[in-house]
């Protein structure tokens, strides 16, 4: 009977083992998905507020702003798109110090989401050649006053994009095992995939609201892409 009751409570225990990470990935997931969308919904805020600040209506949605005027002079515009840079970069660096500073698994789960912005932009950046789609990046470069054809932004959301992992995986003492690469390309395409559906529901729902701006007195040599 002894040893009857000593199964019994290792599989209690065993049991209470299991939901208990069920339940931390689940609030894990969670948070992690909340964090890509809020992310994204910072990014547009900043360029709204960069809008705002030289009196140009703009109306910022979960993935895109809309100005809400016919057209913008270059100079303008290229505030507005380096209020949304810097807004993803504010939130990046930021979720990263947090967590460096206080660890545990909501604080992995926010950096992490916070991460997939990032990431996007560099693997477009692989692929395509320039992180942001349009002249967004060669905008927000003229702002800054880094030569708009180049790839500033790219490596500075690379750069971004390595501290965080190698902080998760160094605090998190994450083995380079394949379970947990396996687990990490997992994650990486769920954020993936949200971001994707935000943005294609995005469109479908405020394109057709808001008329498409003119950008004037572009400087000949930008091109988008």
């Amino acid at each position: 009977s002894v040893l009857s009751d000593r199964n019994s409570a290792d599989r209690r225990y065993t049991l209470c083992t299991f939901q208990g990470r069920m339940k931390s990935q689940l609030r894990f997931t969670l948070v992690f998905l909340a964090t890509c969308i809020g992310s994204m919904l910072f990014h547009e805020i900043g360029h709204a507020i960069f809008g705002w600040f030289q009196g140009i209506p703009v109306m910022p949605t979960p993935a895109k702003e809309y100005i809400l005027q016919s057209q913008v002079d270059w100079h303008q515009r290229t505030w507005i798109s380096l209020g949304g840079v810097l807004a993803s970069v504010l939130v990046a660096s930021g979720s990263l110090l947090w967590y460096v500073v206080k660890r545990g698994l909501t604080g992995a789960a926010i950096l992490a989401g916070c991460l997939v912005i990032p990431g996007v932009y560099t693997l477009r950046f692989l692929l395509e050649g320039r992180g942001h789609d349009s002249t967004e990046w060669q905008e927000a470069q003229t702002a800054l006053g880094a030569s708009p054809s180049g790839h500033f932004l790219d490596f500075l959301f690379l750069v971004l994009l390595i501290a965080g992992c190698a902080s998760l995986a160094w605090f998190r003492e994450i083995s380079l095992g394949w379970r947990s690469l396996l687990k990490s390309a997992g994650l990486a395409l769920l954020g993936l995939a949200i971001i994707i559906f935000v943005q294609v529901g995005n469109n479908a729902v405020f394109d057709k609201h808001f008329p498409k701006t003119r950008t004037v007195n572009v400087p000949a040599d930008i091109k988008g892409n």
